[in-house]
């Protein structure tokens, strides 16, 4: 994968979500990148680029990697669950367009606002 397209991968992460029936049945298009407009109704997903990183040698680009987080958020502990698990399906695994692998490197979950939220940390390389 080039440059430019790792550094946009959260673009790429946000079609695959949204290729998922068993979320959009869910959320619909309610995918954002990192917060959602105020008063966002319902159960939604949240995704954020954390790292962008690459390995040289002294000819070139020899890795890169990226983490991103995608979250789940909703009012329902179990649907909020569902949402993470999902998430996890569709998103762990090697993909050829784009060319990279996905894997689940930390989880945690959090209670705020009345919303339960599902946090997924994604390494991507």
């Amino acid at each position: 994968m080039s440059a430019e397209s790792k550094f946009k991968i959260t673009t790429e992460i946000r079609g695959i979500l949204l290729d998922e029936p068993k979320l959009t049945s869910i959320v619909g298009e309610k995918i954002f990148p990192i917060k959602a407009p105020k008063d966002t109704p319902g159960d939604f997903i949240l995704y954020q680029r954390d790292e962008y990183s690459k390995e040289y040698n002294k000819m070139a680009i020899t890795s890169q990697t990226c983490k991103v987080f995608v979250t789940a958020i909703s009012e329902d502990y179990d649907k909020s669950q569902e949402l993470a698990y999902q998430i996890n399906e569709c998103l762990e695994g090697v993909f050829d367009d784009p060319d990279m692998a996905i894997k689940l490197i930390d989880s945690t979950e959090d209670y705020e606002d009345g919303k339960f939220i599902q946090v997924l940390l994604f390494e991507i390389q």
